[in-house]
């Protein structure tokens, strides 16, 4: 896999990636089934970065910041990720930030919100840089105040245009 890429079968940190300094001390963390099985059918199986919003108020956010990246044109950013919102209940919201030079966060450039996956979907991302601007891909999870799980895996980074 290409720089910034991480299929999280390693410590997420061996990967460049890190928590992000949020307000509240909602963080991702990194699960693997296989190692340390859940009981719960709520979670996947595997290994994969999750937040766990049980007994969290609504709107408390975690970040995930990956590692800085110079790249040269249009690539793609290829993930997975996976939304479950327990008793039938609305998921949170995750949301995808691009920083360009440790600039402001602004908009995220994807969002998915309230659609209860309960298995593994794939995003596909163009971003477009020039150089010498150097960039950085944020992962956002926003709880609902229900409790449910966000989940990311598989994040790689291509040094081309994506394929959709």
């Amino acid at each position: 896999m290409g720089k910034g890429s991480c299929s999280f079968d390693e410590p997420f940190s061996a990967c460049g990636y890190t928590q992000g300094m949020a307000e509240s001390d909602l963080d991702w963390e990194q699960v693997n089934t296989i190692v340390k099985p859940f009981l719960d059918p709520w979670i996947p199986t595997g290994s994969f970065m999750m937040v766990n919003t049980s007994g969290r108020q609504a709107g408390q956010k975690a970040h995930l910041l990956l590692s800085k990246l110079k790249e040269n044109d249009t690539h793609c950013i290829d993930f997975h990720y996976f939304l479950s919102g327990k008793d039938g209940s609305n998921s949170g919201l995750l949301n995808v930030y691009v920083k360009v030079n440790d600039g402001p966060l602004g908009n995220p450039i994807w969002n998915v919100s309230g659609i209860t996956t309960r298995s593994w979907n794939r995003a596909e991302l163009a971003i477009s840089t020039f150089w010498p601007n150097f960039y950085q891909v944020i992962f956002e999870a926003v709880t609902s105040g229900q409790p449910e799980y966000i989940a990311i895996d598989e994040v790689k980074i291509q040094g081309h245009p994506c394929s959709k």
